[in-house]
């Protein structure tokens, strides 16, 4: 029996609960560290972040690698020949090429399966992010919203999903060249931690810094009185193997927002390369835009 299939990427790190519930198929995207190429999501395989983050700690050589159109194609095939239709939600065209990769490895399917509909939303987002705009495609679907009328709803709302983000060690994000070696140097000797958000264009910038670690996430937590419930009353902070500070942030949030509900989730390994360990973010749907 047709149905609408919601795939995402691995880079949207939708906890493994969602992932079952959902039924949703992750196109993995992987890094390399030391050499060593490993998939950023494989069902069914534990990861340990804290040895992931560990290496990183140790200024281990790290890169990512976003998937090919041949990747992606391989990827939707099955799904399309079971008789299924597609709609890709994916991570932000701003920071990697994966979301053009599956809409080409799309638009090459499109004339092979032509009565099925494929649709792609670039969410602009990152991490779970994007994560927001998956669950909320979910929640529609299970409402009976067709693969149009979702599609709609998410590029009307998709620049709602806000972004507010902290790190711990600027050497990840000079490295990624977000920086340069002196900025990185004098934040690291003057223990200044930059505050950054996903701009509109679904790309990294800078909006400020904080003198030391509580300031910085007390910033970020800050934007907890934008959060919108009436369109998902949830929020997420993902940390790169840093618990304690995603909880600390949380408390934050919740004395601005206590009605909120908020999820704290380990942050992915290949956006974790580039923001490095220490990295906290705050994300949620708010009352404007970006």
């Amino acid at each position: 029996m047709s149905k609408l299939v919601i795939m995402t990427d691995s880079c949207i790190a939708l906890s493994q609960d969602a992932i079952d519930k959902y039924e949703i198929p992750v196109l993995s995207l992987s890094y390399l560290v030391d050499g060593v190429e490993t998939q950023g999501y494989v069902k069914g395989r534990p990861f340990d972040y804290a040895d992931f983050y560990g290496k990183l700690r140790g200024k281990a050589t790290a890169s990512t690698s976003q998937a090919t159109p041949a990747k992606a194609e391989e990827f939707c095939r099955p799904i399309l020949e079971a008789g299924h239709d597609i709609l890709y939600i994916g991570l932000s065209s701003g920071l990697s090429g994966t979301f053009f990769a599956v809409k080409q490895a799309l638009e090459n399917l499109a004339d092979e399966f032509p009565s099925q509909q494929l649709k792609c939303v670039d969410t602009l987002a990152a991490t779970l992010g994007g994560g927001l705009s998956v669950a909320k495609a979910c929640e529609l679907r299970e409402e009976g919203k067709s693969i149009e009328e979702i599609a709609d709803w998410l590029e009307t709302n998709k620049q709602r999903v806000h972004h507010y983000f902290t790190v711990d060690d600027l050497f990840h994000l000079k490295r990624g060249g977000r920086l340069s070696a002196i900025k990185a140097l004098m934040g690291s000797a003057l223990n200044v931690k930059p505050l950054l958000h996903v701009n509109p264009e679904g790309k990294l910038e800078a909006i400020g810094k904080a003198k030391g670690r509580k300031k910085s996430l007390e910033a970020i937590a800050e934007h907890a009185s934008l959060a919108d419930l009436s369109l998902y009353g949830k929020a997420y902070i993902v940390h790169g193997d840093a618990l304690e500070d995603a909880e600390a942030t949380k408390a934050f949030v919740k004395e601005k927002n206590p009605d909120l509900e908020v999820e704290i989730h380990p942050l992915d390994p290949v956006i974790g390369t580039h923001s490095g360990p220490g990295t906290i973010a705050f994300l949620f749907f708010a009352n404007k835009n970006r």
